[in-house]
């Protein structure tokens, strides 16, 4: 009875607080549009959710990763969006977390790759002409790190499977909308392609659409070979009772659920016409078949097979589009070559690839400055490709020219250490680890290939690699497989 009385004033006060909290709440909501108090209340119960399961925010970043670009607002010299928002609300959550309840700190590995080429991209602005224009590169390598952190810290072997099919289900939304733009011809007329039109998604552009596609593709075919061991083998795989229990008719559902999401993944991809996901798709399908099991094995035998019997019936459009890739790679001087519209889009990258180069010999040491491309790009222009687009369209030319040899150097540090960690990670494990181990392998399998021709480092993407990244089981307990 004498410690109520002591303590009674101070639940009178928490008591008052909440009561004056949900007044404030009733009150803006009474006064603020509909649809804006509903987000608020959203937002709000979002927010509270995150406090008690961090993990919320990356779950949440690969529900909003492709439609970002459509919702950013600018802030300066550069924009922020959703997942920009939800990045930094993630880490903050966690940073209190750390902070009052002294959490143990897990293992980052792969922050040996990402910090020395980080480093040397802010070296470079030493050079740079623009600052400014730098700012919002260095901004997105830092949220890579940051996503990449989190995951390490936040992701248990539990949340593997949960965060690859919100992976899985937001590829395939965002590969639904790309298909109706195809078939419904619903965007700008350069696009067309005679009835039908390139899909773009919410990306604005083919390439990046394919590209986004392209990396959660192997993560797909990866999960649906290892779903297909799991329901129709005698061994289970490692498949967690707590999802599926052990009834073979839920294993099936599982495998039914992640083939039809890769196979609208697949659609949305060859219908965006992009040369570099086609070719990145069938590099990363050959690695995770490969690398599976002997089924893996054998279905990339006879898929091997099928496509060199096929393709003499293909359509002549999409046969074409590989040959014009072949002769990407024959031309090296744009100087003096005429200009067809067949042969436009091949040299203009070339001259883009030149102008990288060109920038690199003048700019050996420390490149022309991170984020600063289009701000050079004029005054190594060559013939009638005055726009500068970007970037270099391939990603090891365009790093070289505005990092210098060290920028180049410490890419490929990044880009080879990461991939060959993911593949012995892949020979290690078992199961759905695994599983996980190569599907990531084909994802930065399809980068290193689609990186040839484009620059998947734009857009979003880079937090989806991270988080391909975080769900390697490097650092992590490994999980025992369950018996039959």
């Amino acid at each position: 009875m004498v410690l109520s009385r002591r303590f009674a004033p101070i639940l009178r006060r928490e008591y008052a607080a909440y009561v004056l909290a949900m007044l404030a709440l009733a009150a803006m909501l009474a006064y603020l549009p509909v649809a804006l108090g509903f987000a608020l209340l959203v937002g709000l119960g979002f927010a509270l959710a995150m406090l008690r399961w961090p993990v919320l925010g990356l779950y949440a970043l690969a529900l909003v990763i492709p439609f970002s670009a459509v919702a950013r607002v600018p802030l300066g010299p550069a924009s922020v969006g959703p997942a920009d928002l939800l990045a930094g609300a993630s880490f903050f959550v966690w940073f209190l977390r750390f902070t009052a309840l002294d959490e143990k700190r897990r293992p980052a590995p792969l922050l040996w790759f990402l910090l020395p080429f980080v480093i040397v991209l802010l070296y470079s602005t030493l050079v740079a002409r623009s600052l400014v224009a730098a700012l919002p590169e260095l901004v997105k390598w830092a949220e890579v790190i940051v996503v990449y952190w989190l995951g390490t810290q936040l992701l248990t072997p539990k949340h593997r499977l949960p965060l690859l099919l919100t992976l899985l289900a937001t590829g395939s939304i965002e590969a639904l909308i790309g298909i109706r733009q195809f078939v419904f011809q619903i965007g700008p007329e350069a696009y067309l392609l005679g009835r039908f039109l390139r899909a773009y998604g919410t990306f604005g552009q083919p390439n990046p659409y394919a590209g986004y596609l392209g990396l959660v593709w192997p993560l797909g075919v990866s999960l649906s070979v290892w779903a297909l061991v799991a329901a129709f083998s005698h061994q289970y795989s490692g498949v967690s009772d707590q999802w599926l229990g052990r009834k073979r008719w839920a294993r099936i559902g599982l495998l039914v659920v992640i083939a039809g999401m890769t196979g609208v993944i697949g659609l949305g991809m060859v219908v965006s016409w992009s040369r570099g996901a086609w070719l990145g798709a069938l590099a990363s399908t050959a690695t995770v078949l490969a690398l599976s099991s002997v089924w893996g094995l054998g279905l990339l035998l006879a898929l091997a097979a099928g496509l060199v019997m096929l393709w003499p019936v293909l359509p002549a459009g999409i046969t074409a589009r590989f040959a014009d890739a072949a002769r990407l790679f024959g031309t090296w001087d744009v100087r003096g070559v005429p200009v067809t519209d067949a042969n436009f889009a091949i040299l203009e990258r070339v001259a883009h690839w030149q102008a990288a180069w060109d920038m690199f010999a003048d700019h050996f040491w420390l490149g022309i400055g991170v984020g600063n491309w289009d701000v050079v790009y004029p005054d190594y222009a060559i013939g009638i490709w005055k726009a500068p687009l970007g970037h270099a369209h391939n990603v090891l030319f365009h790093f070289a020219a505005v990092a210098g040899i060290f920028g180049a150097l410490s890419y490929l540090w990044l880009w080879l250490g990461s991939l060959w960690k993911a593949f012995l990670t892949s020979l290690r494990r078992s199961g759905l680890e695994k599983a996980v181990a190569i599907g990531v392998t084909g994802m930065l399998v399809h980068l290193s290939i689609h990186n040839q021709f484009d620059n998947l480092w734009v857009q979003g993407m880079p937090l989806l690699i991270a988080l391909g990244l975080t769900l390697l089981p490097l650092g992590m307990q490994k999980e025992q497989p369950e018996k039959s």
